[in-house]
């Protein structure tokens, strides 16, 4: 049998859950502990049985044997962490437990948007020297909740994940948490370079920056952002604005693009991946949406409001991004027919 070290899930939303369970039913041994970072989270997770419920394909699957503390109650190393909180809520959650991570742990964020890592590092590890090793995956299944330990894995796809390298090496160590997710059949992992995770992240950014903004502030479906000329209208100038930034970030950072990758992230290429992309998840809500629709904070910090500050410290004004940014904190619902007085931003 081989020995896999402990792993711990911080943050047991959606995808906090599908990695817990899917890790427990890869490896029945596997030591697995949730972080509970609110409370009430404690009771619920005994009114669940104490165990995770995933459904696929209308079967239910319920997997028992985690163990649990609260983010204030733990002791000892954490070596492997998997975070899975809302991005304005890592630095919060990752906070009281600094002190039991360090050089030799590894840290997988999964989460939308850009511009936590930064944060965690600002705000909590300020030294680099004693910082974590940083892992960001891109997850493409779909999957939802719909109890606090209940999910639905709806569509099966697969995982990507990348080394975060800010300490100046140019490869991370090997990492038990990676090898156990790549090992993993359930997540269908597989990993990338540092360079080669960038643009997969600046790629499902912009799919974010603008599907999520213009489903949100109109109230629609992700299908009718495609389908109404008014709203449709703002997905190029969107585009160019994003774009633009992208590319400045790329020669800031030295990158060496191919010509494949080049072409992505011209204005035509953003544009025709955000449409088709756009077709596959036309029946959707936006994640933004729902979060407006409910009262809660949406993610639009980490979205547009990092394509307007890195535009701005490159010296490009990205006055649309802006407009939507504004918009979506306001939690301002808008008609289609005002769409074009957004274009004039």
């Amino acid at each position: 049998m081989i020995f896999r070290s402990p792993i711990h899930v911080l943050g047991v939303g959606s995808l906090g859950k599908l990695f817990a369970h899917s890790l427990r039913k890869c490896y029945p041994a596997l030591p697995i502990t949730l972080l509970f970072h609110r409370p009430s989270l404690l009771e619920e997770w005994k009114q669940a049985g104490q165990a995770i419920e995933v459904v696929r394909d209308g079967k239910s699957e319920k997997l028992d044997g985690f163990e649990y503390e609260g983010i204030n109650d733990g002791k000892g190393e954490i070596r492997n962490l998997i975070c899975a909180t809302k991005t304005y809520g890592t630095v919060p959650a990752m906070e009281p437990l600094k002190h039991r991570l360090g050089p030799s742990s590894s840290i997988l964020f999964l989460q939308n948007g850009i511009g936590t890592i930064d944060e965690v590092n600002s705000q909590i590890f300020k030294q680099a020297s004693l910082r974590p090793h940083y892992f960001a995956g891109i997850v493409n299944h779909g999957v939802y909740q719909t109890a606090p330990f209940t999910c639905v894995h709806a569509s099966v796809v697969d995982v990507t994940i990348g080394p975060i390298l800010d300490k100046g090496i140019n490869n991370q160590p090997a990492s038990p948490l990676i090898e156990s997710i790549l090992g993993c059949s359930i997540l269908a992992g597989s990993l990338v370079t540092s360079e080669g995770l960038f643009y997969i992240q600046m790629k499902k950014l912009v799919i974010n920056a603008i599907i999520n903004p213009l489903s949100a502030i109109f109230d629609v479906q992700n299908g009718q952002v495609f389908d109404s000329p008014t709203i449709s209208a703002l997905i190029k100038p969107l585009a160019a604005e994003i774009s633009a930034v992208i590319q400045a970030i790329i020669q800031y950072k030295g990158l060496t693009p191919t010509a494949d990758v080049a072409t992505l992230f011209t204005v035509e290429g953003l544009e025709a991946v955000v449409r088709q992309i756009g077709v596959k998840v036309a029946k959707n809500s936006s994640s933004m949406r729902q979060d407006m629709r409910n009262g809660r904070r949406t993610e639009i910090d980490y979205i547009n409001a990092y394509i307007v500050t890195q535009g701005r410290s490159l010296g490009i004004d990205c006055p649309l991004n802006s407009k939507l940014v504004g918009l979506v904190r306001d939690k301002r619902l808008l008609a289609e027919s005002e769409a074009v007085e957004i274009s004039k931003a």
